[in-house]
């Protein structure tokens, strides 16, 4: 019996492939380094930026897209079976423990956890429902919509689905910019593009990640009210 698990992409062609992925990671890039040289050098300061910045993920899909004239449920924007989702969520808690086995290393070694660079998002002159609202709602609408619905679909044809999940896994690690928090997000690329490949549903991966964005906002969020010192 054949027990591969097809996606998406390997049941029909994508209308996009590797030229194109690498076109929009490059374009992120650039635009990621226009940002901050404005905030920088002009001292543009708005709550507005962060959501901005999470939603120009998009910015290059919706390029592609239009020059390819591509269907958008080409991209996984799909209805998924709810035994999908208690498959996500199992495989999920397990990967929270291994997350949480390695940060409680990281404070063994005297190392700040990925957590706390994000509790410093806490103490910057930002409003907190725009912050909630970003790593909440917008990072995992537009972060599932590039990495999964974009990038692993673009990836899967010329390499398979095995390798599509780990170097869009690779991608998805890399790009949050941050040595400390490279396995974590590595580990949950690993899962959501797992997860997506099962389903074909990128919606079912947003409800996830927004699972575990707001997990972690709000224990970051109680931590950094009540003082307590928990590894996250």
């Amino acid at each position: 019996m054949n027990t591969e698990i097809e996606t998406p992409a390997e049941k029909q062609i994508t209308p996009w492939g590797l030229p194109e992925i690498i076109y929009a990671i490059i374009g992120m890039i650039v635009i990621s380094v226009g940002i901050v040289l404005v905030v920088e050098l002009f001292g543009f300061k708005s709550n507005a930026i962060l959501i901005i910045y999470e939603l120009l993920y998009l910015l290059p899909v919706v390029v592609v897209m239009l020059i390819k004239k591509a269907p958008w449920e080409a991209l996984g924007l799909r209805s998924f079976a709810f035994s999908e989702l208690l498959v996500g969520v199992s495989i999920l808690f397990l990967a929270y423990i291994v997350i949480f086995l390695h940060n409680l290393a990281l404070v063994a070694l005297g190392i700040a956890p990925q957590g706390e660079y994000i509790a410093e998002l806490f103490n910057l002159d930002i409003n907190i429902w725009v912050l909630g609202i970003t790593v909440v709602i917008a990072a995992p609408i537009a972060e599932e919509i590039f990495f999964r619905g974009f990038v692993y679909a673009g990836l899967v044809e010329k390499f398979g689905w095995k390798k599509a999940v780990f170097i869009s896994a690779l991608f998805f690690g890399a790009a949050h910019m941050q040595l400390v928090s490279f396995i974590p997000t590595f580990l949950m690329g690993l899962v959501l593009a797992y997860i997506y490949q099962r389903s074909k549903s990128v919606i079912l991966s947003i409800i996830l990640h927004f699972t575990v964005n707001g997990f972690g906002f709000m224990m970051i969020y109680l931590v950094k009210t009540f003082g307590e010192n928990i590894p996250l």
